[in-house]
């Protein structure tokens, strides 16, 4: 007996929503961003991110809102336009900017662990992305044990142990957009781009958290990652 014949039409590995699909996951995950930013559906969801998770805090006493490194607040505007004199290292693959004295990291360690931004809106992109670029360079499992906010849903993801994202899909940093920000809570959409062209949104909670931007993983697991078409909306910025 012959064996059944698939025609490309019937073949739901060559739809365009399958491939797109494919295309978001290999970018995401060769950012290291799994699990918890894992879009579900097959990465074209437009949704909000979803709630932070049921553990975090509100209410901080005033010692535990200082900088644990002693960066100063500085100025509380969102950044309209790219950041000036952006200063960039490589954390793996990834450039991430750096203004230690500024906007941070104001500390790394010899594990490669990037942490301690100021308690501002650039402070809280600077930590977006230097996160993003620490999980692409194979520590995600480092910054959900120590730049993530203590919840059961971190627990869960640690649990499951992030794994080293490949080298076979690269990305950088193309641009951002704020979503939304207030003086303890932030949701900061970073824009990266493909080597072969495409770009991706992945947005990132924080939130505030004894003295440092924490990396809010989502109750649902979900915080919108999606492919984009261009960088219409976003603040270009990039290092490479």
């Amino acid at each position: 007996m012959t064996e059944p014949t698939m025609n490309e039409d019937q073949n739901p590995l060559t739809k365009p929503k399958f491939i797109i699909s494919a295309v978001v996951v290999a970018l995401i995950v060769a950012l290291g961003i799994i699990l918890a930013l894992l879009p579900r559906g097959g990465g074209t969801s437009t949704a909000e991110p979803s709630n932070p998770g049921s553990t975090t805090t509100s209410t901080q006493s005033s010692e535990a809102a200082a900088s644990v490194c002693g960066l100063p607040p500085g100025d509380q505007t969102k950044p309209a336009t790219t950041p000036t004199d952006t200063k960039w290292e490589l954390v793996g693959k990834i450039a991430a900017p750096t203004a230690p004295m500024q906007y941070g990291p104001g500390k790394t360690e010899a594990n490669g662990l990037r942490s301690c931004f100021a308690h501002s809106p650039t402070g809280a992109l600077y930590a977006a992305a230097n996160m993003t670029a620490l999980s692409a360079a194979g520590k995600a499992n480092l910054v959900y044990e120590q730049l993530a906010l203590p919840s059961p849903e971190r627990d869960a993801v640690l649990k499951s142990s992030p794994s080293a994202a490949p080298s076979s899909v690269t990305a950088q940093l193309a641009g951002f957009t704020f979503r939304s920000y207030d003086a303890d809570r932030a949701v900061i959409d970073l824009a990266f781009k493909g080597a072969n062209g495409t770009f991706v949104s992945i947005p990132v909670p924080l939130q505030w958290y004894a003295g440092d931007w924490k990396f809010v993983v989502p109750a649902t697991g979900d915080t919108g990652a999606r492919q984009i078409t261009d960088l219409g909306g976003y603040i270009e910025w990039s290092g490479v």
